[in-house]
Order: structure tokens, then sequence, then C-alpha cells
């Protein structure tokens, strides 16, 4: 609403805080920064300019790792593996995010979700979280020869890649983009031209990008427990440096 203005207290020394929503449950997506600057005028005047020349402090960590649409890296994610591990996560979050984020477009895991990618409640029991975080972030770097996606050009010039989901004498079915829910193509054999391997994972990359750092854990957490709400990750936290047993 244009022109509507909203007069509350601040904290006098400039810089940007954090702000979130107390309603119950709506901490988890609705929350922002709040600039606090000494000169009102210019700063409406020409944001930009102003911050440039006042550069501006962010007063909470949380706003630098706890925000949606941020392009994570492994360097700032590895250190939350350790509360991965170390119980205390939401079960029930974990399972939600695994579907808002539509893992389920891919892999199969607590009776939900489709086997295009592989079923993850049957992961290698060597797979740790560490090595979950990792194949997420970079999908490409290791791909599964079952899974592996293919570039086909048709003697019609066309091309296409996917996912070989069955091939027969002469024909094979080609899932481009799972995430789209679009159908698999059909092709003759006798109209492909070449087939060649992908050197880039059908999944997608920055698939965290849209999740707050707690939604990541307890996602990681989620995959790591293959869905098994019992696991202890989902049990009391605990921390082995200030307790032990007797």
């Amino acid at each position: 609403m244009h022109g509507l203005k909203l007069s509350f207290n601040v904290p006098k020394e400039p810089g940007v805080y954090p702000y979130v929503c107390t309603y119950p449950g709506h901490w988890r997506r609705m929350y922002g920064a709040l600039f606090v600057v000494a000169d009102l005028d210019a700063y409406e005047a020409d944001p930009e300019k102003y911050l440039a020349a006042n550069p501006m402090v962010a007063k909470d960590n949380l706003l630098k790792l706890n925000r949606p649409r941020k392009a994570w890296t492994i360097e700032e994610l590895t250190p939350l593996l350790y509360e991965v591990a170390h119980g205390g996560r939401n079960f029930g979050n974990g399972k939600q995010i695994f579907a808002a984020t539509n893992c389920v477009a891919c892999h199969k895991l607590n009776g939900v979700g489709q086997e295009v990618g592989q079923d993850l409640s049957k992961l290698d029991a060597k797979q740790m979280p560490a090595d979950i975080l990792k194949s997420i972030l970079d999908p490409s770097a290791v791909i599964g020869e079952k899974f592996q996606s293919y570039v086909i050009e048709t003697k019609e010039g066309k091309v296409l890649t996917g996912l070989i989901l069955e091939e027969t004498g002469d024909s094979l079915k080609l899932l481009e983009n799972p995430l789209a829910k679009t159908a698999a193509v059909t092709l003759r054999k006798s109209e492909i031209e070449s087939r060649t391997k992908s050197a880039t994972s059908i999944m997608p990359k920055g698939l965290l990008d849209k999740l707050t750092r707690d939604e990541i854990i307890d996602l990681l957490a989620y995959v790591f427990a293959r869905g098994d709400q019992k696991s202890p990750v989902f049990g009391a936290a605990h921390d082995h440096d200030h307790h032990h047993d007797h």
C-alpha cells in the first residue's frame, strides 16, 4: 500500500538487524533484515549509493547463514554435519522438506517418491552425512552407471538429454526433466544419429539454495536416517565433549 508508514523504536546504533514473526511456526519462513541508518532521507534517495559510502555491519550471524535463496557452499555447510549426527533433529520437518524441495520427484524414501534415481532407503551404510551433502551440492561429481544421463541426437538434428528409463531392441524411453513432471519420450533407434554419455547429472545443482541452515540440517538428518523416525539423530541432542557415561 503506497504512502503507508509505520513508526516503531529501533536500535540506536546503525547496522543490519534480524527480525522474525513470533506467531507459532511462522519463524520458519517469516523473517528478514532490518536496516537502521543514520540518515534515512539519504538512504531512501539512493540506497545503493548510501550503502556504498556507509557500509552496514550485520549484527547477527543468522543474517549470513539463515536466509532463503542462498548459494550454499561446502565450506559453509560442513560445520553443520556435527549437528546432524548428534541428535535433536526434527523428523517431521525433515520429511516435509524432503517433499518440499522436490526430492520426491526422483528419489523414494519412507514410502514416498519416485524411483527415477536411487531409492534412498537403500543407501549404502557407508554413506555418511558428509557424503550425502557432497552428492547434493555437486551431483555431477560422481554419477552411478544406473543413473547416467545421455545426450541423444536424432537424424533430424534434434538434441535430447535425459535418463534412459527403458530400452528394447528397436526403441528407448528417455526422461528429460523429472522435476518438471514431463512424460518420458519414446524414440525409435532408427531415428537416432548418436548417443553419448553426459558429464552432467540429471539431478540439478542448487537444491539447497532455497533452504535455511536448520532446514538443511533436518533434511540431511532425514536422509542419513533413511527415513527412520526411530533413528538416534531424532533423539535427544547430546554432546560427547561434556557428557560422559559413568
